[in-house]
């Protein structure tokens, strides 16, 4: 995309503006080197054609009458008509309205200004709708979120290529992976968010959900070894709860993994006894046998 670059300059004796002070060296003798004088603002970006919610970057460079460039001028942003295209003091141009804006940046007396204009966001991405395949879960299950694109004028806009990134509000209720696979790990409610790179901003979007204890767990529970596999494989068990794993002829072990906050000691390898472990803090915690692999687990523990 070819950048556009539109200049406007002052000149006269008394047009620029002063960035640099002198910086004489008293001990050499000589006059002091002359101040940077703003002489012109140059102004660019990716594009000027815009839609409503589209942002794009703009940048400007101050330089002076011989073109060198003033590198500690800070320009001020400021947009013709912000209801059609605003700009930030970072210069970030966003399209807000059908229509045509000037944006332009002013270093002291000196501006330069680049036209933007913005048009129908039909068919362009602009929002984006966050979803769940369940919007409330219980504590330890799994639900599928997705995202779909949309435009100014609200119709589908496929997002193709365009990278994904998930997050939740509070990872100590809900965790996502970067598919969308969220898990509740704690209860309560969180704001399920999903971003996607578009413009000088992403595009982003959220959707609240909610994560229930598991009523009646119970306060005790047993885990048995038959063959290579933990049976239950998914335990429930109170808060304060103790779960007894029962360790067969077969020589296991019992590692936490990943170790969480709430996690209880290792059972180190053994066979033909019993050991029980408490649980004092509400989340889910995988454990697995790492004799044998596949053979995993995991404890949920509800308030």
């Amino acid at each position: 995309m070819t950048t556009i670059v539109r200049r406007l300059t002052r000149w006269g004796a008394f047009a620029g503006v002063t960035l640099l002070g002198a910086c004489g060296d008293s001990t050499a003798g000589g006059p002091p080197p002359p101040a940077a004088v703003v002489s012109r603002v140059d102004l660019s970006a990716a594009t000027t054609a815009l839609t409503p919610l589209q942002t794009v970057q703009f940048s400007a460079v101050a330089r002076t009458s011989g073109g060198d460039v003033v590198s500690n001028a800070q320009p001020v942003w400021t947009s013709t008509a912000p209801s059609i295209a605003s700009v930030n003091a970072s210069g970030i141009v966003t399209g807000v309205a059908v229509g045509s804006a000037t944006i332009r940046a002013t270093v002291g007396a000196v501006s330069g200004t680049l036209d933007v204009t913005v048009a129908s966001g039909a068919g362009v991405l602009a929002t984006i709708v966050v979803s769940a395949q369940d919007r409330t879960i219980p504590l330890g299950q799994l639900t599928q979120a997705s995202i779909s694109g949309r435009d100014a004028v609200g119709g589908t806009v496929a997002l193709g290529t365009r990278v994904v990134t998930w997050s939740t509000g509070n990872s100590s209720i809900a965790t996502v992976t970067s598919a969308g696979v969220v898990t509740g790990v704690g209860v309560g409610t969180v704001s399920l968010q999903a971003s996607v790179a578009d413009g000088a901003v992403p595009k982003t979007g959220s959707v609240q959900l909610t994560v229930n204890s598991i009523p009646n767990a119970p306060i005790s529970a047993d885990v048995v070894m038959p063959g290579l596999t933990f049976s239950p494989v998914e335990t429930v068990v109170k808060q304060g709860g103790t779960v007894r794993f029962i360790f067969p002829a077969l020589a296991h072990n019992v590692i936490w993994d990943p170790r969480l906050a709430g996690s209880p000691t290792d059972i180190n390898t053994t066979s033909n006894v019993t050991v029980s472990r408490t649980f004092p803090s509400v989340g889910v915690f995988p454990f697995k046998c790492t004799l044998h692999p596949g053979m995993d687990g995991t404890v949920i523990v509800s308030p």
